[in-house]
């Protein structure tokens, strides 16, 4: 789910998405392995176009638990593809991910690891980037590991990427 990371509930960062991801996993405490796949779309404004998207998400997870059935772990596997375009003259990107999110409930701690998002495009390579590890603590700001395009720059990654490919 990654718009969770970008969009719908997403732009609103990372540890927002770890953090939906978390209550999804703690309302089903009664199970303890989950699948979910779903299609999305959407649109963000750009200076002079409109960041156009559809994809499609998939997630797997589960809860581990201490002795005393108390969860301890909810760790959930993300993958999806995405195609993002212009408004004004339709080109195009694809986007993919691949990562983990592991949430650790006695330290309230949520770890992103892997290919959180990558974007790609024939003939201009890598537009966008966030690859590696995130810690979100409850006390300050996140640790990260690796670049982290939209981490860093919300939505505007989205709208350099499709300013670099064409007007």
């Amino acid at each position: 789910m990654l718009r969770k990371y970008r969009r719908p509930a997403l732009v609103a960062g990372l540890a927002a998405t770890a953090s939906a991801l978390v209550l999804a996993s703690a309302s089903s405490a009664a199970q303890d392995r989950w699948t979910d796949s779903f299609g999305y779309d959407g649109s963000a404004p750009c200076d002079t176009f409109t960041n156009l998207w559809t994809g499609q998400a998939e997630e797997r997870g589960m809860t581990t638990y201490d002795k005393n059935t108390n969860p301890v772990k909810d760790i959930v596997h993300q993958t999806g593809t995405e195609l993002d375009w212009r408004s004004d003259t339709l080109a195009s990107f694809s986007v993919s991910w691949s990562f983990t999110i592991v949430y650790d409930y006695a330290t309230d701690t949520t770890t992103l690891n892997g290919r959180v998002l990558m974007a790609t495009s024939p003939g201009a390579g890598v537009l966008i980037q966030d690859v590696g590890k995130v810690i979100f603590t409850p006390d300050g700001p996140p640790v990260v590991h690796g670049p982290h395009d939209v981490l860093a720059s919300g939505n505007q990654a989205y709208c350099h990427a499709l300013e670099e490919i064409g007007a």
